[in-house]
Formats: C-alpha cells, structure tokens, sequence
C-alpha cells in the first residue's frame, strides 16, 4: 500500500514478510508502516469488499506481524484484553481480529485491524499547546479523550488493578478525521502486581512504563482540563 492508498502491484518487498497460512500473499500485498513495535510489526493493505461497486468499496487495514511466539492462551488474553478495550471504549479501539495460524511453519498469533490515518501525536507532551488548540476546536475528540481517561481510571482502580499502555507514544493518536483513537493490540495493559512476583525482584523495566504510562495519563487529564469548552 503507498501513501495515497493505491494498491500496489508486482512487488516482492511490499508482500507481508512473514508466512502465514491464512494469507494469501500473492493477492495481498501490502507495505511495512512500522517496525518500532516491541511485539511486531505493523503492514498495511487494502481490499475491496464483496458486492460493492462503489467508489469506497476499499477497506484499508493493518496487519500486525508478531515478532515472538504467542500460544493459544496468550492469544485468549489478548482478545479477553481487546473486548474490555471495546466495551470501555467503542470506536476510540478501532475493529480488529485475533487469528491463530500458521507462521513460518508453526502455530502463532497475528492481529487483522482496520487502519488508522495517524495525523496527530495526542500523548506526546512535547505537543502540549497545540494538543489543547485542537481539542478546543473538536468536540469530538473532547469527549473521547473524556471517555478514555475515565476507563483509564476505573482500570487502575478496579478490583484487578492495571494501567493501560501510554508508554508507546504512537498508542493513543489523533486520526485524520480529528477522532482520538487507540490503537495497540498487544499486551494493552501492565499490572502492577507483576513488579513483586520475580522472588522480591523488582522488574525496572515493568516499573518504568508503568510510571511514564501514569505521568502520560496526568498529562492527558492536564490537556482534557485546559481544552474543557465548558471550563
């Protein structure tokens, strides 16, 4: 897939790089977006829907490429954790697939989701001022950040206590239609309990993106309260 959204045809390097069973890659070609992730990678590609002669009959999607193995147990996890996404959040979580296959000859997990257009980096600090300009002149995009930060809460003080995902910067983003989406598939959320289950260990690692999840979520309530069109 370029820029533009054109399919592209007759290239090998633009085929998905891994080899899954349930893909046919000689009619799904597609082009590497991000390779950042520290779960996998992220392909785009388009496909046109049955029946449908009009002029947005294409669906553009992502492919998320796995870069470790993923058994069945984590992929019920990862869906389990997906639907809770879901109900909290609606369309902030754009529609996706979790889908065991066959990859590179053994049984793994890859995600189908429908594409996001990232225009805008909603929980990057350095984006401040102009985070608060755009929030002040979309409504929308208001109210969602409003809806995400309450299920943000409520996850992290439930009975089963997590934090969602802001470590990634590229997770929590402005589309171009001016809509907040999410846009993370694995491992979407940290559980604190985790930084004191290796033998007293404390996990540096575990414990450094909860702590700058936490100070991105502080962040997003700071902009959500200076854009409030009310305040």
């Amino acid at each position: 897939m370029s820029d533009d959204g054109a399919l592209i045809e007759g290239y090998e390097e633009d085929r998905p790089a891994l080899d899954v069973a349930c893909i046919n890659a000689r009619t799904h070609y597609a082009s590497l977006v991000s390779s950042t992730g520290n779960h996998c990678q992220v392909w785009r590609s388009t496909r046109k829907r049955i029946a449908d002669d009009s002029s947005d009959s294409h669906v553009e999607f992502v492919i998320k490429y796995p870069r470790d193995y993923f058994s069945i147990g984590d992929a019920r996890i990862l869906a389990r954790h997906y639907r809770s996404l879901r109900e909290s959040l609606g369309d902030i979580v754009p529609e996706a697939l979790f889908v065991m296959s066959e990859i590179d000859g053994r049984p793994n997990l890859f995600v189908l989701a429908r594409a996001v257009n990232i225009w805008f980096n909603i929980a990057n600090p350095l984006n401040r001022e102009e985070a608060i300009g755009l929030l002040r002149d979309h409504p929308l995009a208001w109210a969602q950040l409003k809806t995400f930060i309450a299920a943000a809460r409520r996850w992290r003080e439930g009975d089963n206590p997590r934090v969602i995902d802001l470590f990634g910067l590229d997770n929590l983003v402005m589309d171009n239609q001016r809509q907040i989406r999410f846009i993370d598939s694995f491992y979407v959320f940290f559980f604190e309990d985790l930084l004191h289950m290796l033998g007293g260990e404390r996990d540096h690692d575990l414990e450094d993106k909860i702590g700058t999840s936490l100070k991105r979520l502080a962040y997003l309530e700071e902009i959500l309260a200076f854009s409030d069109p009310e305040g």
